[in-house]
C-alpha cells in the first residue's frame, strides 16, 4: 500500500527535523556551559555589584590576604579524626540546597564522615558549623565527577567572583553569603578548615580542572554590610 502524499510530506519533515535536531545537539551542547554563563555575565545588576564589592575589597583587603598559612601532612579527609562520630544528618533532613545562581551550581548539601559523601551531594565538612550559625561552614565539592548541563557539580566554580551571592535553602529558612575571597591552595593546607569568629561559608574543590593537584577555595561571608548591596 502506497503513502499518501500527506503521509510522504509527514515523513520527510519528522527525518529533516531529526537530523537537524542531532546536529543542534552535537554543535550546540559542548558550548552549552559557556553560552550559558554568558547570558549570567550579562546581567547589569550583577555586574556593577561585582564591581562595588571588588572596590571594597582592595581598599580593605580581608584578613586572609595577610594569615600565615598552616600545612600538615595529612590531606582534608585525613584531618576529621577516626574518632568522630556523626550524630545526626541535620541538613540532610533538613533537605539543605545550596545554589549559585551567576554560576548555573545548584544541588542538595549531603553529609558523613568520609568524601564518598560527595557522590550524593555537595558534601558539608562534618566538623565545621551549620550554614547560618557563627563560624567556619565548609562545603565540599567534586570539579567533574559530573558534567554541565549538570548543576550539582562545582564544574563552574572557578566562574564564581567576589561580589557573587551564593545561597542555601533549607526547610526552616535561608542563608544568603557574599563571596569575599578566592584562592588556590595546596591540597595538604588545612588551614582553611579553622574555626572563624564570623559568619563564614567556605567552598572547596579540585582545581585547575581535570586535575586534583590544588584546591580551589571561595570564601563568603554572611554580613549586614554586604547583604544590603
Amino acid at each position: 500500500m502506497q503513502l499518501n502524499k500527506t503521509a510522504k510530506i509527514s515523513i520527510t519533515v519528522f527525518l529533516i527535523l531529526l537530523v537537524i535536531s542531532l546536529l543542534g545537539f552535537l554543535f550546540i551542547y559542548p558550548s552549552f556551559n559557556k553560552v550559558s554563563l554568558i547570558f549570567q555575565d550579562l546581567n547589569p545588576y550583577r555586574t556593577s555589584k561585582n564591581i562595588y564589592i571588588d572596590f571594597l575589597s582592595r581598599i580593605s583587603p580581608t584578613l586572609e590576604k595577610f594569615e600565615l598559612k598552616v600545612f600538615a601532612a595529612n590531606s582534608i579527609e585525613e584531618s576529621i579524626g577516626k574518632d568522630f562520630v556523626l550524630d545526626r544528618k541535620l541538613l540532610e533532613e533538613l533537605h539543605a540546597n545550596l545554589s549559585i545562581g551567576t554560576a548555573n551550581i545548584s544541588g542538595m548539601i549531603s553529609e558523613g564522615t568520609t568524601s564518598q559523601s560527595m557522590m550524593a551531594g555537595f558534601w558539608h565538612f562534618p566538623t565545621s558549623v551549620y550554614p547560618g550559625q557563627k563560624g567556619n561552614s565548609i562545603i565540599i565539592g567534586h570539579r567533574f565527577q559530573y558534567l554541565p548541563p549538570a548543576r550539582n557539580t562545582f564544574f563552574n566554580l572557578d566562574k564564581v567572583k567576589i561580589g557573587d551571592s551564593i545561597n542555601i535553602v533549607q526547610d526552616e529558612g535561608s542563608y544568603t553569603y557574599i563571596v569575599t575571597d578566592i584562592q588556590i591552595v595546596e591540597p595538604n593546607d588545612i588551614s582553611i578548615l579553622q574555626q572563624t569568629d564570623d559568619y563564614r561559608l567556605t567552598l572547596i574543590t579540585c582545581t585547575p580542572l581535570w586535575t586534583s593537584s590544588q584546591r580551589l577555595v571561595i570564601t563568603a561571608k554572611l554580613d549586614k554590610l554586604y547583604k544590603k548591596v
